[in-house]
């Protein structure tokens, strides 16, 4: 699971505003988005290779493992 830190979720936020906007969901006042990726045939190494430079950018985004 991959989620962006705060100051560049901003798919997210766009998100939150669209269903605030358009659907007048009042009470919502905070949106996360994750991204899910399932991966099978790599070794450890090249897992974790992956999951930093890959599939997220260290300095935005906060990389959870299986267990989120």
């Amino acid at each position: 699971f991959v989620e962006k830190k705060a100051g560049f979720d901003i798919e997210a936020m766009h998100m939150r505003e669209d269903l605030v906007e358009n659907l007048g969901i009042t009470g919502l006042t905070e949106l996360r988005l994750l991204n899910r990726y399932d991966i099978c045939g790599l070794t450890q190494e090249q897992m974790e290779a992956a999951c930093t430079t890959v599939l997220s950018e260290p300095n935005v985004d906060h990389l959870y493992g299986a267990e989120f």
